[in-house]
């Protein structure tokens, strides 16, 4: 007896050291994320240990997936839990569709960018982070001895998370622009698989085959899984955090809480808003405590605060960055009561809308709000005993308040009507949960009637109705990426020369193919330098992309305004093409016949 009491104390004592513990970590992650470090001092902190930062956490979170995989008697599955066989048959069946899927997408949709500049700017801090290990974006860049340098890089506000992985892939591939779309490509089965494992957690395969379906075929996931955008990734690991989160409530163990806690750091800094989600993994994490009837706590779990710092100083710089927010010139705050009236209005208008020209599932929206309605009235009349309920349930209900707060904080953001092309993406998560709300629909339904299969074969003929041709309209911000592709293409049909592009657009988007660019307005201040570029040449070309207008009913065009060259910048028409109403030029700079160039100008 008083060996079992003194183990018993022992125990008790071990847990509060490691409460303490927990404690004394959180406090001095607060510390310095909101309070010690200054924004002039977070800024470069990120940029030079960000990368190692996070490769630190990505390297915690494969080893402690790998320890989880390897030792499956702990991986936190419920033995006395009833779970369906794999069958050869399922698991074909749910590659093929994956594969079919696939398929279907990359025929419809070609890899180029979907969120104007957006994707530009991340591929932008994956370059510097494959070639100098810095979280930063490049403003110039020059060849210098053969070599591309980036110049005037600042630390966008994009979360790196992405960027990172995409900086893996050029470390492994060498650096290339389509890298950044060869991993959404990877990510993308790897999302539908994960979607599958969950449906089938609630209803076998009949549920991971509708998740697996009803994900797919939404145009808004399929046209972001062929960008170079984050958004894909985000989804991923939002159903990595359930489906871990699952596991870990069946059984609480440290490596399941350990890959649980990882994957949720990780979520949050995939995208501004998935900070949010760490509210949720807290609720997960004490609701296994309680269910588990004792404190459940890992090495991760005990430092994980302390991963959330650089979290917490990349929205101090932000915060402290106006610029960085691209508000209108009405407009002072990024949040607000007045944006909420148009964007809740503009979220049912996407749900809902019926046409070709919105990137929605009106049948999954319809499903989704139908399941979520059924739960809602369940949970209120049941009022089920959270202790009997399954894990991936609890952790769903968890990550449903998260998902909940983000569509919240979505409708105070200035720029968050879902039909606009940039801010539809935002619709992903609330589409997650409805998409599980089908499952469980369906499993509820399917005592009575053969729910699944009519679901199945509706999606399917939702997908070849308005999902394909959807997939056709391209709905995105199409134009602008469209002249965009091809001034890349037609610079890159002239001969290899060293080149220096002055772009009405992005410079961006040159730099990435490591070729010099400035924009008009910064070229017309550099008028002397330029001038000396043309007559003892550094750069072999120079060439002028802009923007024409209709200023008649007769056909007639002339430059956009903002982007005219003042009169002495001699130019050379080299290609034209018509976009819509729009012209867009591309001429060669042949001279700048100023008189009032100073002596020895550009000599520095």
């Amino acid at each position: 007896m008083n060996n079992l009491r003194s183990g018993v104390e022992n125990g008790w004592a071990r847990v509060e050291v490691r409460l303490a513990a927990v404690g004394l970590v959180g406090l001095l992650a607060l510390y310095l994320g909101f309070i010690g470090i200054e924004v002039a001092l977070a800024e470069p902190l990120i940029k030079k240990w960000g990368y190692h930062f996070m490769a630190l956490t990505v390297v915690w979170w494969v080893w402690s997936l790998w320890q989880l995989w390897r030792r499956p008697e702990h991986a936190g599955a419920n033995p006395d839990a009833p779970q369906e066989k794999w069958s050869r048959r399922e698991v074909l069946s749910m590659f093929v569709v994956t594969a079919a899927l696939m398929v279907s997408l990359l025929g419809m949709e070609t890899l180029r960018s979907k969120v104007l500049y957006d994707e530009y700017v991340l591929q932008s801090t994956a370059y510097n982070m494959h070639h100098f290990r810095e979280v930063a974006t490049m403003v110039r860049g020059y060849d210098l001895l053969g070599s591309f340098v980036s110049t005037d890089n600042y630390l966008d506000k994009r979360p790196y998370f992405f960027p990172f992985l995409v900086s893996l892939v050029h470390d492994v591939l060498g650096y290339r622009p389509i890298n950044a779309y060869i991993l959404n490509v990877l990510l993308m089965p790897l999302t539908l698989m994960v979607a599958y494992l969950l449906g089938r957690r609630w209803h076998g395969w009949r549920g991971g085959m509708i998740a697996l379906c009803l994900l797919g075929t939404l145009p808004l996931f399929g046209q972001n899984a062929t960008g170079s955008g984050m958004e894909i990734l985000n989804v991923l690991m939002l159903l990595m955090a359930v489906l871990v989160g699952g596991l870990y409530l069946e059984k609480p163990e440290n490596r399941s809480l350990s890959v649980f806690i990882l994957s949720v750091v990780l979520l949050a800094q995939c995208r501004y808003e998935s900070a949010i989600y760490v509210v949720s993994g807290v609720m997960v994490v004490l609701l296994g405590w309680w269910r588990a009837g004792r404190v459940v706590l890992s090495g991760v779990a005990i430092f994980s605060p302390l991963l959330l710092v650089p979290v917490a100083l990349h929205n101090k710089v932000l915060s402290e960055s106006p610029i960085l927010w691209e508000m209108k010139e009405d407009q002072t705050s990024r949040f607000g009561w007045e944006y909420v009236p148009d964007n809740l209005l503009g979220v049912f208008e996407f749900w809902f809308h019926p046409g070709l020209m919105m990137a929605n599932s009106v049948l999954l929206s319809f499903l989704g709000i139908l399941g979520l309605g059924v739960v809602l009235i369940w949970a209120v009349r049941r009022r089920p005993n959270l202790r009997r309920l399954d894990g991936h349930a609890l952790t769903w209900l968890a990550f449903a308040v998260g998902i909940g707060a983000n569509l919240v904080l979505v409708l105070f953001y200035f720029w968050s009507r879902f039909t606009d092309p940039m801010a539809s993406r935002f619709s992903l998560p609330p589409y997650l949960l409805m998409v599980f709300a089908v499952v469980l629909l369906a499993r509820w339904m399917d005592r009575r009637w053969p729910v699944s299969k009519i679901i199945l074969g509706a999606t399917l003929v939702a997908y070849l109705g308005w999902g394909v041709p959807k997939h056709a309209h391209h709905f995105y911000s199409r134009m602008g990426v469209d002249e965009i592709e091809w001034e890349r293409r037609f610079v890159k049909s002239l001969p290899p020369q060293n080149r220096l592009v002055l772009t009405n657009k992005t410079s961006l988007v040159w730099l990435l193919e490591k070729t010099p660019s400035i924009l008009l307005d910064r070229a017309i201040m550099m008028e002397d330098r330029l001038a000396y570029q043309l007559t003892q040449p550094m750069f072999d070309e120079i060439l002028v992309s802009q923007s024409m207008r209709p200023t008649s009913v007769d056909g007639f065009h002339e430059v956009v305004l903002e982007e005219r060259l003042p009169e002495q910048f001699e130019l050379e028409t080299v290609a034209e093409r018509r976009f819509g109403t729009r012209i867009a030029r591309i001429s060669r700079l042949v001279a700048i016949n100023s008189k009032s160039l100073p002596e020895g100008s550009g000599d520095e």
